[in-house]
Formats: C-alpha cells, sequence, structure tokens
C-alpha cells in the first residue's frame, strides 16, 4: 500500500470518529488524500440532502465537480445567479439533494446568498475559511449556522482555529505521520547548479539589504518588482532619503544590464532532461511577473507551456504520444495547492529555491506521498569567471 492510500485511509477513519459532530476542521498534508476523502463524504450526504462546497478560487470549481461527478450519485451544479433564483422559488415539496458549488466571492451578495438562506443543507465544506476582515464572512457565518454540519479545510496547517466556529473537533494527519507511512525517510530533492556572476550576487546583496532579508533568494524579476514597488510608493524624498532612491535606480539599471539569466539556463537545461521522464511543471514565485518571464523564455527555446496561478487552472493532461509530450505547466507555489491531479507523475523542477517553511513541508510531504514523481531544485554557486 502507498503512502498516498495509506495516508487517504487514515484520515477518512478519523474523520469518521467526529461523523456526528457538527463542525469540523480539517488539517493534513499534501497528497494526503483530502479531496477524495471529502468526496467521498459529499457523495454520501448528497444521497438525502443538499451539499455546499465553497472553493477559493472559482478555477478549482471544475475539479471538484470532476471529482464528485465520478461518484455518480447526485446532481453536481455550479451555483450561480441563474440557478440561485430557481432554488429560491423551489417548492417546499420538492426532494432536498444534490450538490452545488460556488466560491466564496459569489456567496457575498445577491441571489446566491439569498438562495443560500433558504437551502437547507446537510453539509457545508469550506475549502478555506475567511480571516475575520474578509468581506465574505457575513455570508460564510449565515452557512454555518443553517448547515447540518460543516467542514472547514485548513490547507495551510496553522494553529489558529477560526473563532467564528463554535466548538469545532481537530481532524489531523501530520506531516510526520505521513513520512513515517511513506518509509522512505531519507526522501529529499534532487539539486541543478545555477552558476552566479560577481556582479549578480552583487546586485542580489545589495536589493536583499535594501529591501528585505527574504529577497536575498528571489529572481531578478522579483527584485526587479520590488525595486519598482519600492520606488513607487516612494513620496517626495526628504534630504536624506535620496540616497537611498539612488541606490534603488542604480540597481534597476544594473539588473536591466545584466546578460542571459544563468538561472532561465540551468532550469531549461533541467527541464528539457526530466521531460523525458514525464510531466514537468516549473514551480516559481507568486508574482505573474515571474510566471511569465519563465513562459516566454520556454517558449523561446520550442517548449509549450501552460500556466497556473491563484486564477487559473490548465485542464486535465491529454494523453500524448512519445513524440510529443505534454506542456510543461509554470506554476505558483500557491496556485498547486488543491491541484493534486495535476502533480500526479510529475517532475517539480524549481526556478527558485523555497522560501519558507511552509514550502519546505509542503514539497516534503509532495515526496513522501508520492504525489510527485520528483523535485529539482536549484543551488547556487560561483560562476566559472569567479573562480
Amino acid at each position: 500500500m502507498t503512502a498516498r492510500v495509506s495516508a487517504q485511509v487514515l484520515l477518512a477513519a478519523r474523520l469518521n470518529r467526529v461523523r456526528h459532530v457538527r463542525h469540523i476542521v480539517l488539517r493534513a498534508p499534501v497528497g494526503s488524500g483530502v479531496t477524495q476523502t471529502l468526496a467521498d463524504v459529499i457523495a454520501r450526504t448528497a444521497t438525502d440532502g443538499f451539499v455546499l462546497v465553497v472553493s477559493s478560487r472559482r478555477a478549482l470549481l471544475e475539479q471538484w465537480a470532476y471529482v464528485l461527478e465520478s461518484h455518480d450519485v447526485a446532481p453536481v451544479r455550479v451555483l450561480k445567479s441563474d440557478l440561485a433564483l430557481e432554488l429560491a422559488g423551489r417548492p417546499p415539496a420538492e426532494p432536498h439533494r444534490g450538490i452545488f458549488l460556488t466560491t466564496a466571492l459569489d456567496i457575498r451578495r445577491g441571489p446566491v446568498r439569498v438562495a443560500m438562506k433558504s437551502l437547507p443543507l446537510a453539509l457545508a465544506v469550506l475549502e478555506a475559511g475567511p480571516r475575520p476582515d474578509n468581506a465574505a464572512l457575513p455570508a460564510v457565518l449565515d452557512i454555518v449556522d443553517q448547515a447540518r454540519q460543516t467542514i472547514v479545510v485548513d490547507q495551510g496547517l496553522s494553529r489558529v482555529m477560526p473563532a467564528w466556529l463554535h466548538h469545532p473537533s481537530v481532524v489531523e494527519l501530520t506531516l510526520a505521520e505521513v513520512i513515517a507511512m511513506s518509509g522512505e525517510r531519507h526522501a529529499n530533492p534532487e539539486t541543478y547548479s545555477v552558476p552566479l556572476s560577481p556582479a549578480e550576487r552583487s546586485i542580489f546583496e545589495q536589493a536583499a539589504r535594501l529591501l528585505d532579508k527574504r529577497d536575498g533568494r528571489r529572481s531578478r524579476p522579483a527584485v526587479h518588482s520590488a525595486l519598482m514597488r519600492l520606488l513607487s510608493t516612494s513620496r517626495e524624498a526628504s534630504p536624506g532619503d535620496t540616497g537611498e532612491i539612488d541606490v534603488a535606480w542604480n540597481l534597476v539599471d544594473s539588473l536591466e544590464g545584466l546578460g542571459p539569466d544563468p538561472r532561465l539556463i540551468a532550469m531549461t537545461e533541467t527541464v528539457l532532461q526530466q521531460r523525458r521522464f514525464g510531466p514537468v511543471i516549473v514551480v516559481t514565485g507568486s508574482l505573474r511577473a515571474e510566471v511569465e518571464y519563465v513562459r516566454d523564455h520556454l517558449a523561446a527555446q520550442g517548449v509549450r507551456t501552460e500556466p497556473l496561478t491563484l486564477h487559473e487552472v490548465p485542464e486535465a493532461r491529454a494523453a500524448t504520444s512519445g513524440d510529443s509530450p505534454s506542456p510543461v505547466i509554470v506554476a505558483t507555489r500557491n496556485g498547486l495547492e488543491t491541484n493534486e491531479s495535476l502533480l500526479q507523475d510529475a517532475t517539480l523542477v524549481y526556478f527558485t529555491t523555497p522560501r519558507s517553511n511552509t514550502d519546505d513541508a509542503w514539497l516534503l510531504s509532495a515526496l513522501h506521498t508520492g504525489a510527485v514523481r520528483a523535485a529539482i531544485i536549484p543551488i547556487e554557486k560561483p560562476s566559472a569567471e569567479a573562480q
């Protein structure tokens, strides 16, 4: 039995123990089968009641629909204004059965919120709970108050309980448990070398001092964007501030004057090598500018790509022949959070190293559960001209 299957079985068993509890918080690492486990619960509940799944992003509703429709137990429909109006006028005697999908944005106002207030929910699944200052919170509270049961998925594995959820039971699968089940305690990412010139290292070090220490491991487009944000938000400078502004402009000019980007070159070589073994996902930072930067370079090398960000999800992979490899997906790490179907059998090639403990934990979990085939991260080293 694989670690992924073992994790899913254990997660399902723990969820079953609290099946009669009204409010549940579900915490589990990537690759442990959260979506499939919840789909099984939703399908069982939907045989004799209404279930609502609230996703953080509209693009992810299609993935939920695909997983839930495979159970073939109840109609699965995306809840938009026209359907909401139909539900609001539904005769009381009509059967209470079905699965509805919507986003936190859609439930805030209009017909969807009106329909939710009148819809008897057997179960509400919230893919991510809103923060206390989120405008969707009142609408979420309406759903929680009327649903017989609520399950909140805590994807970030934060230890902060949602204050608006009264006396929830926590169902948790830890990363340590996932690693123990994998039987591969030394599953680590592989590496590839990025030779950086003294000039580039100097620019990054100066930018890190000027901006934030976290910017030291960023790419050219990320540092450029951070410098431009600093300059655009600078108000009329006092005599003591002009030096910092001059440094920022000098760094922007220096970045734009550098030659070919060694990160792009080394990453592309790695991607081309790994495509021979299966699908490849290039993992960038969170900026759209970085996604486009990588995509433009790969396209110039004749590599077909698809973007995956918080708001864009590629279609499911179609079967391809050996002579026609599937497009390389260029993804932000957060974009991969709930897209386990895209991870299957893929190699993750990181454009820059993971930048937080959360990213490190996500990567370890993906490797130990077998959610991905492999992961390769860059290691910076001095270029030949510096040696």
